[in-house]
């Protein structure tokens, strides 16, 4: 059956995508009369005019709302937008029987108080079913907040505060990406048990990302036997990092943990370079440190270990399915950004399929999110009992093809990743 998806104009202006409805009832015309049969034979009696009538009509699709909240203006709209454009594309690839989505699309603007305001829109005047998005971390806590108040379900998935899915998170809130700091344990363990590099540095933006990204990292590190010789901290948005930098010794320090993004992260490896600290000294960082950027670095990434919660070349049939996809209605390679608004999309397509699109018992999607338990395009996903998504890391090395272009290898795989992780 034919299911319609309905675009906000701010999806429409993102991705041009479009998808239609065609709901077709077939209803045969009433037969003509025919004459009565002579009258030596015994007529038969006349069929019921209404039992005669054969109805064919489809049922209506039942109606599913949902309030996609990502930042399409200011400092991170292209993010948002990228975000916005895995949501769309899973669900106009993705259809749910006998169900009629219709995705509302709002622009936080990366600011609380605006997410905030229009979550509120979404709920009170849309009357979403419930909300999904989210790219940076400052919206998540009074979002999470708002939910639990309004008792409306949020999903999250990409922004990565670790309070809103802690021990006193709330039953209406999920995040399908992972936690900061999820990835970056398993990358101290990994840099000081398998790489044996245990002299290290951190090297973060001074805000919440930063901080949780950098301090987990640290704390699994020196836990395995490393030791953190220096942190540095620039301001959120540095991209002249030589006054840090001078601060690292090459003779001293084997291993720089780094969390930075964009340009910030393309300067930081630049800079590396020109002050002589690499390729002598390793750098280690989580996966979205060469997010959309890994091309522009070329070469000065070279040799860089990542964690990551998703790469292209994971060799999977849904991993398969998803790179076709983009290849073809959009084109070039995806970003994680799109690859977690893909997955989002689909953890909330599979929930509400489950229950036939009848989402007015809250408790019972709410179940449905905490019960999934499924392959994605970046591997196994379940979810933990505080609605943490649970999933692999892939250890992967930026290398040179033979074509001259930068890319990943995976090297290493940890499955089953929680936000408390340790090794076994």
């Amino acid at each position: 059956m034919n299911i319609q998806f309905r675009n906000a104009r701010t999806a429409c202006r993102t991705l041009g995508l479009t998808a239609g409805l065609i709901l077709s009832a077939c209803q045969p015309a009433q037969p003509e009369a025919t004459a009565a049969p002579p009258a030596a034979t015994e007529a038969p009696a006349p069929a019921d005019t209404e039992e005669a009538m054969v109805e064919t009509e489809e049922p209506m699709p039942t109606a599913v709302k949902i309030g996609v909240l990502n930042p399409t203006t200011g400092g991170l709209a292209f993010f948002g937008e990228l975000s916005n454009q895995g949501i769309q594309l899973y669900f106009d690839n993705n259809r749910i029987e006998s169900v009629d989505v219709e995705l509302v699309y709002a622009d936080t603007a990366g600011d609380p108080q605006q997410a905030l305001d229009q979550a509120r829109r979404l709920v009170e005047q849309e009357e979403v079913d419930f909300l999904m998005g989210l790219v940076n971390s400052a919206v998540v806590v009074p979002l999470a907040q708002f939910a639990d108040e309004a008792q409306v379900p949020l999903l999250t998935v990409i922004a990565g505060a670790q309070a809103p899915l802690g021990p006193n998170s709330s039953p209406y809130v999920f995040r399908s990406a992972m936690a900061n700091g999820q990835q970056d344990r398993p990358l101290g363990w990994y840099t000081a048990s398998e790489l044996g590099l245990t002299q290290g540095a951190t090297a973060a933006w001074d805000f919440l990302v930063g901080e949780e990204r950098a301090g987990s990292f640290a704390e699994m590190f020196t836990d395995t036997g490393g030791t953190i010789l220096t942190e540095q901290k620039p301001p959120l948005g540095t991209t002249d990092y030589g006054p840090y930098l001078s601060q690292i010794d090459p003779s001293a320090i084997e291993v720089v943990y780094a969390f930075f993004a964009g340009p910030g992260a393309i300067s930081f490896l630049q800079q590396m370079g020109e002050f002589g600290l690499s390729p002598d000294i390793q750098v280690v960082a989580s996966g979205y440190f060469t997010a959309g950027v890994l091309g522009a670095m070329g070469g000065s990434a070279e040799g860089l270990v990542q964690a990551a919660q998703y790469t292209t070349v994971l060799d999977t049939p849904e991993n398969k399915t998803f790179l076709e996809l983009y290849e073809a209605q959009i084109g070039g390679e995806p970003s994680v950004y799109v690859e977690e608004g893909y997955l989002g999309a689909e953890v909330a397509a599979r929930a509400i399929e489950s229950l036939g699109g009848d989402l007015s018992d809250i408790q019972a999607f709410l179940d449905a999110l905490a019960g999934l338990d499924f392959d994605g395009p970046s591997g196994p996903i379940r979810f933990d009992k505080n609605g943490q998504s649970v999933r692999n890391v892939y250890i992967t090395r930026v290398v040179v093809g033979e074509d001259g272009t930068v890319q990943h290898e995976v090297i290493y795989v940890i499955e089953d990743v929680t936000l408390d992780w340790t090794p076994e």
